[in-house]
């Protein structure tokens, strides 16, 4: 069932006053997502106005209050703009309800699905670090739909489960100007590290056959958002040819792309550097992968200019010029992700065999 849908026949069937089963509204209140005009409960403006767990509200009344202040991502990174607000202490009124028992709504599940959805609704109001699991849509420029991307929680460990700021600004250059940046042959393009798959998603509509990469535990959600878009993008007369495999960066020769003997004409990576190993990891992979006999061979890398990762990008210059790769194009940009705006700094390399003039990596953010 669609959310649009749940959202109907919740508000039409509570205020006929049949008593509609939980479970067919499970699947959105705990989930951030776009809601219709007519919503499950009226706009509340104060915290007076929440229902009083003194008065052992229904479970349809819980959910109601809880399914309207869902928290919406948005558009783009430029999330909860479409989201209705909450009452001062919707927050405070959220925790109360997460710390009861509720012994007077019957059955535990009913019980545990108010539980989180207040916790989901506490959560999405503490940072993106702590949002819950959520759907996404990102608009891309010159596309004809939308793209929409599932992300886990996000943890220290998983980042590549989040789409990120540089995937986003690096799709809009390629539909932008993918014939002059990529070369004409259409040759198999690599990507490395593909996170949720959003850039290699563009490629395939593009018409670029790609190899998206990743982590063992990256690939299971990769697949997941590659194959519900590709069965979107092809009612629409698209048919992108996209495989996915693991590639660890720590352990190139593991990967099947290594086995077969891979070279790449162009290798795309957008936000690869978040510790100080990863410049290594990444140029080690680079070089395995990159046709160094190709004149057309490239690389194009976008990433954030984040302060505190001013050594580690230089780091990234130092060990990409000792693969035998010089820059010979960059640009910076101003754009967003989920933790607010940033300047981004895209750049190609190629092997410097094949340039006679290129930029000093000294003078490299």
């Amino acid at each position: 069932m669609t959310v649009s849908r749940a959202l109907s026949e919740f508000s039409s069937e509570s205020n006929s006053g049949v008593s509609t089963p939980l479970t067919s509204i499970s699947s959105v209140v705990s989930l951030p997502t776009q809601f219709p005009s007519r919503v499950f409960s009226p706009l509340i403006t104060h915290a007076l106005d929440l229902p009083s767990l003194r008065s052992k509200p229904s479970s349809q009344e819980l959910l109601a209050v809880l399914c309207t202040y869902a928290r919406n991502q948005g558009k783009n990174f430029r999330g909860n703009e479409e989201s209705i607000p909450a009452p001062e202490g919707f927050v405070d009124w959220a925790t109360r309800l997460v710390g009861s028992g509720l012994e007077w709504i019957e059955g535990e599940d009913d019980r545990e699905l108010i539980w989180d959805s207040a916790s989901a609704r506490i959560a999405e109001r503490c940072g993106r670090t702590a949002a819950p699991s959520m759907e996404r849509e990102f608009e891309v420029r010159n596309l004809d739909l939308s793209i929409i991307l599932y992300e886990p929680s996000l943890t220290a460990d998983s980042l590549g489960l989040k789409t990120w700021g540089s995937s986003l600004l690096l799709a809009n250059r390629l539909t932008d100007r993918h014939q002059d940046l990529i070369p004409s042959s259409r040759r198999r393009v690599l990507e490395l590290g593909s996170g949720t798959g959003l850039l290699g998603i563009v490629l395939g509509v593009l018409g670029y056959p790609v190899l998206l990469t990743d982590l063992g535990e990256i690939l299971p959600n990769l697949r997941l958002n590659m194959d519900r878009n590709r069965d979107r993008f092809s009612r629409c007369g698209y048919s992108p040819d996209v495989n996915i495999e693991e590639l660890n960066w720590a352990d190139v020769e593991a990967s099947a792309a290594y086995q077969r003997g891979d070279k790449f004409e162009t290798i795309v990576i957008s936000d690869p550097i978040y510790s100080s190993e990863h410049p290594q990891y990444l140029a080690n992979a680079v070089g395995q992968f990159l046709e160094y006999d190709n004149p057309q061979a490239q690389v194009i890398l976008q990433l954030p200019l984040r302060p505190k990762f001013v050594d580690v990008r230089s780091d990234l210059w130092r060990k990409l010029r000792d693969i035998g790769l010089k820059p010979t194009r960059q640009d910076h940009e101003s754009g967003w992700d989920d933790f607010g705006e940033e300047i981004f700094f895209w750049s190609i390399w190629r092997p410097r065999e094949f340039i006679d003039i290129c930029i000093d990596i000294d003078s490299l953010p």
